[in-house]
């Protein structure tokens, strides 16, 4: 990425060629900070938003288009894992919270997994799926992937199944429910890091295209989505919440099952490190932009 200052006053360039005073002169030169790179991006990025706009409005279009079930599959995912781990852990893991079922446990632990696994995957074959676009024009590369993240409604529609499932089980639902919002905002915000380096990545390492599905099977065991926090040993019990996406995903539960709210020296470090984990990826992947196309 390059800055630019223009000169309008320059009347030559090079010994003996002249320039009129009324035609601006582009001098680039390498950005020279970290946070120029940052926050040249960002303004380009404001700059862009109806383009992201754009783009995540065709995403949702085309998401489903030819497909028989529709938006049903969006419903269908979270669902047959439910069903899945309910059959396979519901004996095999040490369940000791009574007041839900554990059907219902493991459904409010899959809705916010399900949509950092979505994000990730549908970012990462998105940037190479655009290539043709993004050498017939420039625009901020990073649109690419926040446009997916953003295109990713699944935990709305599968809300709606966890909220009836809530009532089946005479189950109300708490005010704490609306806290799901910075909840999901914060989670956003970490997904939105790892597309960005993935997606980046990817485009001179095929191989992550290639493991990201075994990547995403493995990483979800590292939360509590099908076992209870109080199953992970002790031993390991601090080490365990430095995982920001653990302590989110035991939050949304908490909050929309339990109705208790979340802790806020557990928010604040969760943010902290989301907005860190944002701007290295970030830098990262404005640092590797401008070679994307040709590595594609």
């Amino acid at each position: 990425m390059r800055s630019a200052e223009f000169k309008p006053d320059v009347q030559s360039m090079s010994e003996g060629a002249f320039v009129a005073p009324d035609r601006p002169v582009q001098v680039i030169r390498p950005v020279s900070s970290a946070s120029e790179i940052i926050v040249g991006g960002m303004r380009s990025l404001i700059q862009s938003a109806g383009l992201l706009r754009s783009m995540t409005v065709t995403h949702l279009k085309m998401r489903y288009r030819y497909s028989f079930l529709g938006w049903f599959w969006a419903l269908l995912q979270p669902v047959v894992l439910m069903v899945l781990y309910t059959l396979i852990f519901s004996r095999l893991v040490r369940y000791s919270d009574n007041s839900s079922p554990y059907t219902l446990f493991v459904f409010a632990g899959l809705i916010p997994w399900t949509f950092c696994s979505t994000s990730i995957s549908t970012a990462a074959a998105g940037m190479l799926n655009h290539r043709s676009l993004m050498a017939t024009v420039y625009f901020p590369r990073e649109i690419v992937p926040i446009s997916f993240v953003i295109a990713s409604i699944d935990p709305a529609i599968a809300f709606t199944v966890l909220s009836s499932m809530m009532l089946y089980y005479s189950i109300s639902i708490p005010w704490t429910i609306f806290l799901i919002i910075p909840i999901f905002g914060i989670l956003a915000i970490l997904v939105i890091s790892i597309c960005l380096v993935v997606s980046s990545l990817q485009v001179r390492i095929r191989d992550v295209s290639v493991a990201l599905p075994l990547l995403l099977q493995v990483l979800v065991f590292t939360a509590p989505i099908v076992y209870p926090a109080s199953a992970v040993p002790a031993a390991v019990q601090s080490l365990y919440w430095y995982n920001p996406f653990a302590i989110l995903v035991q939050s949304f539960r908490e909050t929309v099952i339990g109705g208790s709210v979340p802790l806020a020296g557990d928010m604040v470090y969760c943010t902290v490190t989301a907005v860190v984990c944002f701007l290295i990826s970030y830098l990262i992947f404005k640092k590797i932009e401008p070679t994307i196309v040709d590595d594609m």
